[in-house]
């Protein structure tokens, strides 16, 4: 299970650049970009999730919370 919360980005009241996700045990950045981004190659989300949260691999750990960008058509 993904748990997201919708982050407004402090811009002018512009619609939400990014979500987030809090990892849970158990998850991994290809299961979580799978479940956010269901219509996008997980390959693409992955890399978009590891840019947006500045990781420099693919691991994750319960408890963090990850930027999840808003990519073209999600």
């Amino acid at each position: 299970m993904v748990v997201v919360a919708m982050t407004q980005i402090a811009l002018g009241g512009q619609r939400p650049q990014y979500s987030t996700a809090t990892v849970q045990a158990g998850q991994s950045l290809w299961s979580i970009a799978a479940a956010h981004y269901p219509q996008t190659d997980p390959r693409q989300s992955v890399l978009a999730i590891q840019q947006a949260n500045h990781l420099a691999g693919g691991r994750v750990y319960p408890g963090e919370v990850l930027r999840l960008p808003a990519l073209p058509g999600s």
